[in-house]
């Protein structure tokens, strides 16, 4: 009976042995837990809060007005006839597809700052520069005006570009060119002598830059940026380019005119003028072409033409005055075209009885003068 209990035993310890062995090596060690403490506290900080801020109106990020050597002319002054550049950065939350126009409008001050864009209709005082975008293509107008000035596409661009304020997978943004070129009557405008932004100088040019997009926003409400408008100035601009060559056959006895039979008629003078103006005209003694001792005086020559309403003779010691006078007065300048002609200008001279016969010839000398 002892023996059998052993044996029960000895099995039993054997058993739990070999289960020892088995589950270290099958299962690996066995941990044996006496107590378990509180748990009272966890983290995780490998996460973060994500957000996006879209603005739903487009920004101007910058604009300048170049030159052809990139320098910029913003407060400064351009030459007419020459080629510049608007330049601009634009960047929309919501994708390029959503910019419907971007639009430059500029305007001469007049003088006042209350005045802005068509606040007096003008070729040579206001413009409008806009890019449509129509469906990924630019599509780059002058609105306005029609000749006095042009849009040179050719040299427009638009630029992919990135790294301006935005979301990556939302904001797109672009550089644009605007290339244009002033007429010769673009306004002269003296005076953008104060380099801070904004237009704050009189007797400048304005203009304002702005972008739409298609539902609705503008990039003038845009809280960031507001409105975009600064100013330059223009040189003044004055040219003579044609006068016709007066022609007069007489009798003695009679005030003979380009008008009468065999004379060339009216001339026309065709000048360029970029401000307020004065346009006189002077002449030599008429002098016999085969006998310079035959003259007639330059008081006997007659001249009218512009504002000048009726045949006038000659002082002899001045000019007369087609626009303006020698006070000075000037013709105010020209709103519209990129020329002047003044095609009514009429000659006439009083022969004398007795005035020996035969070819006279004096030299006539106009002057063109633009008001500084």
């Amino acid at each position: 009976m002892v023996r059998k209990k052993r044996l029960c035993s000895s099995l039993l310890v054997l058993g739990l042995v070999i289960s020892v062995f088995y589950h270290m090596f099958l299962f690996g060690p066995v941990m044996m837990i006496g107590c378990a403490d509180e748990v009272s506290d966890s983290y995780h900080n490998e996460t973060a809060l994500n957000v996006t801020i879209l603005h739903l109106e487009p920004r101007i990020n910058w604009y300048d007005l170049q030159n052809g050597t990139g320098a910029s002319l913003l407060n400064d002054k351009l030459d007419v006839n020459q080629e510049y550049y608007f330049k601009m950065n634009i960047s929309s939350d919501h994708g390029w597809a959503e910019i419907e126009y971007i639009n430059i409008t500029a305007w001469h001050d007049l003088g006042s700052e209350a005045n802005g864009y068509n606040s007096t209709v003008g070729g040579n005082i206001n413009f409008f520069l806009q890019y449509e975008n129509i469906t990924g293509i630019a599509n780059w107008t002058l609105i306005w005006p029609d000749n006095e000035m042009s849009i040179n596409v050719s040299n427009c661009s638009e630029i992919n570009v990135t790294g301006y304020d935005g979301s990556p997978g939302n904001t797109e943004s672009k550089n644009l060119t605007f290339a244009w070129t002033p007429g010769y009557q673009f306004r002269y405008a003296p005076d953008p002598i104060d380099a801070a932004a904004g237009h704050n100088d009189t007797w400048s040019w304005n203009f304002n830059i702005t972008c739409d997009d298609l539902p609705g926003y503008h990039s003038y409400d845009n809280p960031l940026i507001g409105e975009t408008i600064d100013e330059f100035g223009v040189y003044s601009y004055t040219e003579v380019i044609f006068v016709g060559w007066p022609v007069i056959v007489g009798h003695p006895g009679t005030t003979a005119s380009v008008n009468d039979p065999r004379g060339s008629g009216n001339i026309t003078i065709i000048s360029k003028s970029n401000g307020n103006y004065s346009l006189s005209a002077n002449v030599d003694n008429l002098t016999h072409k085969s006998n310079p001792t035959y003259i007639l005086q330059n008081t006997s020559i007659q001249t009218q033409g512009g504002d000048l309403n009726g045949l006038a003779n000659f002082p002899g010691n001045g000019p007369l005055w087609y626009y303006g006078s020698g006070v000075p007065i000037y013709h105010v300048a020209e709103n519209d075209d990129i020329i002047l002609s003044t095609s009514d200008i009429e000659w006439a001279v009083q022969i004398p009885i007795g005035q020996q016969p035969g070819d006279y010839n004096a030299s006539i000398y106009y002057h063109l003068t633009t008001q500084l």
